[in-house]
Formats: C-alpha cells, structure tokens, sequence
C-alpha cells in the first residue's frame, strides 16, 4: 500500500494535477488525500479558478494591449522620423558640399570670336568656400558652363573673385558637321542664365594679338 501523502506534498504536487502532468498512482494518492482533507480541497478549488482566469483573458483585455502596443510602435517609428529628419536637416544646414554658383555672381568678360569661328571667353565667379568642380555639357548646337563651389549652407566666409582659365569653343564641328549656336553659362537652373555667345549676336573679332594666343593655344 502506497504511503499517505501529507498536505504540504499534496499542495506542491496540485499545480501539476490541475495541468494533468502527474502519474496515475501520484493522481490516485492525492484523490484519497483530497477525499479527507478540506483544507486540501479548497486549495485545489482556489488553484483551479485562478488557472481559468489566467487561460481566459477578456476580449476587451487582449483589445487594450493590442492599443497598447500599436501606440507603442507609432511613437518608436515617430522618434524614428524625428531623428532620421534632424540628421539630414543638421548635414543640410551645417554639412559641407557642393552648390552651384548662381548667374547673379558670375560674370562674363574677354568674349571675342578669332576668324575661324572659334569663340574665346572668360568667366569670373565670386565664391564662398572653394571651387570644387567645373561642368561643360550640351546638345551638340549648345554649350553650357557650370561652377560649382563647396560649402556648407550658411556660411560666414567671405566672397573671393575668381577667374576662370580662359575657355575657346569651335562653333564648327567637323566630324559631326553640328554648328554651335549658343554658349551659356547655367546657375542654379536653367532659368538662371546668362547668354556668353548666340549665333547672329554681334562680338568683337579676335585682334592680332588675341588671335597669336589662340595659335599658340592651338599649338600652332
């Protein structure tokens, strides 16, 4: 015969009798326990009621934590946002990089045309910070000539002049037979534009002197 389990045991054991996790002997020895003892028997019941409670969470419970947890990912994403935001805005006011140089600060001289067409000139650009790039691009008729100067948004550096090597463009191309007819130079857009050289636009013509440095810039 089995020995008789006393309550302290039988109280240990009943977590797992509720769960159906002891053996049939151990089930049979805590029955016949249970069968004498009251004080037993209300643990039992006491235990039984809070694992319903515990397995059965009210509809407006598991509603509650679900808005709990929403808000909760909507103010990480915001915080998220709000960072990402004040990164890109401390690089776009305090970072340094390159921004084209607007019409407004450029100025064009030493514009004159040699006798084979070729169209010399000069820019002069006030800039903050340094130049840090020169582009040229075009359509094959158009030439447009940009300068881009690095620094940061605001600055407190002064303007400085600066003078460009001098530019020659062919308004023949002989491989593509494309005739130029118009050089500019491009600021911030291409609403911000000044017009070096149009076909028809009267120039001066290259004087003999100009016309022995582009011989000498042709390596002639």
């Amino acid at each position: 015969m089995e020995p008789r389990l006393n309550c302290q045991i039988v109280q240990d054991l009943l977590p797992n009798y509720i769960e159906g996790l002891t053996s049939d002997i151990t089930n049979t020895s805590i029955q016949e326990h249970l069968a004498t003892c009251g004080e037993c028997r209300k643990v039992l019941e006491q235990m039984t009621r809070d694992s319903q409670e515990i397995k059965v969470v009210p509809p407006k419970h598991i509603n509650f934590l679900k808005k709990v947890k929403r808000r909760q990912l909507i103010i990480a994403g915001t915080s998220v946002t709000i960072a990402v935001a004040l990164l890109i805005g401390a690089y776009f006011l305090f970072g340094t990089r390159d921004f084209p140089v607007p019409a407004s600060e450029a100025k064009i001289g030493e514009v004159f045309q040699t006798q084979d067409g070729t169209i010399h000139y000069r820019i002069t650009a006030n800039v903050k910070g340094f130049v840090s790039r020169v582009s040229t691009h075009g359509n094959g008729h158009t030439e447009v000539y940009r300068i881009f100067e690095h620094r940061q948004l605001f600055t407190k550096e002064k303007e400085s002049a600066v003078t460009m090597p001098e530019s020659w463009l062919s308004t023949k191309n002989t491989k593509t037979n494309q005739e130029k007819t118009g050089i500019y130079f491009e600021g911030i857009n291409k609403d911000d534009r000044i017009t070096i050289w149009e076909k028809g636009m009267t120039i001066p013509q290259a004087t003999a002197e100009q016309e022995a440095a582009y011989q000498k810039y042709l390596g002639r």
